[in-house]
């Protein structure tokens, strides 16, 4: 007997018959019930036999850090997180005893110390072990996390710095006009660069000169976080930048994290709240929108979807108002 379930613009199908059980999607109906037809039919005639999985989540976590993960950028990340979820009660359970109450329960409970945030790029993480174990590896015939309802996204940040906290966290680390010599002077150094080009951290701390074209006022950067090369466009204020850093053997010669902790210092130190490195971004594109269209600008900071500059696009209403007549 095949049940037919509508899931947002797929039919979900399961056909059980004789202690079988098999499942698909499909994009319409008809194509669903032809598939179910036919797959009741090979049941009937023994073509088919029930097969589960005796591998175990453990297995699963295992092969996709050593198959999957290392095609991806990040995977030093998903690795370790990965490893980490060894050691969930459940991780022990066939693959195919999993539920998605367990992964309810499991959502819950994370809730309760982490942000809805984490823990959805954790339940991604775990919506793709499933994925692959049931498309690729057939160890199971549906995706449990598939029907788990995410925690509600938290609202994206607001935050811009002004000139006085800009001055503050410079001095702070010990900018001068001139040559940056120290770590936290290189530090401060990429954080006004930042301002200028609304790049990432890791785009500007792996930054080498073979990339910088100071002549033409661009930079390539060869691999960024949606996967494809950028150029990103300098101002002047960028360009003089680059030019105090050009006695260094790269641009900004410091470990990301260690910029991460030395900038929330010198944050600390001035009473400055509230704030993350890469708030930047945000007023960096605020600013560039001023001299950019809306194409020219997504280019630029590697945007794919325009809308997503709303995001990182913080101009307040008294703001704009100014510019009406």
């Amino acid at each position: 007997m095949a049940t037919f379930t509508k899931r947002g613009d797929s039919w979900y199908v399961r056909v059980r018959i004789k202690g079988i059980s098999r499942a698909g999607s499909f994009p319409t109906k008809g194509k669903a019930q032809a598939w179910a037809t036919q797959t009741e039919a090979d049941i009937l005639a023994g073509k088919a036999e029930q097969a589960p999985s005796t591998k175990t989540l453990a297995e699963a976590f295992d092969r996709y850090a050593e198959v999957i993960s290392p095609t991806k950028r990040g995977s030093r990340w998903e690795i370790i997180r990965l490893n980490k979820f060894k050691s969930l009660p459940f991780a022990s359970h066939k693959i195919g005893e999993v539920t998605t109450p367990t992964l309810a329960e499991w959502r819950d409970e994370q809730l309760k110390t982490l942000k809805s945030s984490s823990v959805n790029r954790e339940m991604n993480l775990l919506a793709s072990v499933f994925e692959i174990a049931r498309r690729e590896w057939k160890w199971i015939e549906i995706n449990p996390i598939r029907d788990v309802t995410r925690p509600a996204q938290p609202r994206h940040r607001e935050r811009l710095y002004n000139t006085d906290e800009i001055t503050k966290i410079t001095n702070q680390l010990g900018y001068t006009k001139a040559k940056p010599e120290t770590k936290q002077q290189i530090i401060a150094a990429a954080f006004l660069f930042a301002l200028e080009t609304a790049m990432r951290r890791e785009e500007i701390t792996t930054l080498t000169w073979d990339r910088v074209s100071l002549n033409d006022r661009f930079i390539t950067l060869p691999m960024t976080k949606n996967g494809e090369a950028r150029d990103v466009p300098l101002t002047t204020k960028a360009v003089e930048i680059l030019k105090k850093m050009q006695h260094l053997e790269t641009p900004f010669p410091v470990d990301k994290d260690v910029l991460s902790t030395l900038f929330r210092r010198a944050c600390n130190d001035t009473g400055i709240k509230d704030a993350h490195f890469h708030d930047s971004r945000a007023n960096a594109i605020t600013a560039l929108s001023q001299q950019l269209d809306i194409l020219e600008l997504a280019r630029a900071i590697g945007h794919r979807d325009v809308r997503s500059l709303q995001i990182y696009y913080r101009k307040t209403a008294a703001d704009i108002a100014k510019k009406l007549r």
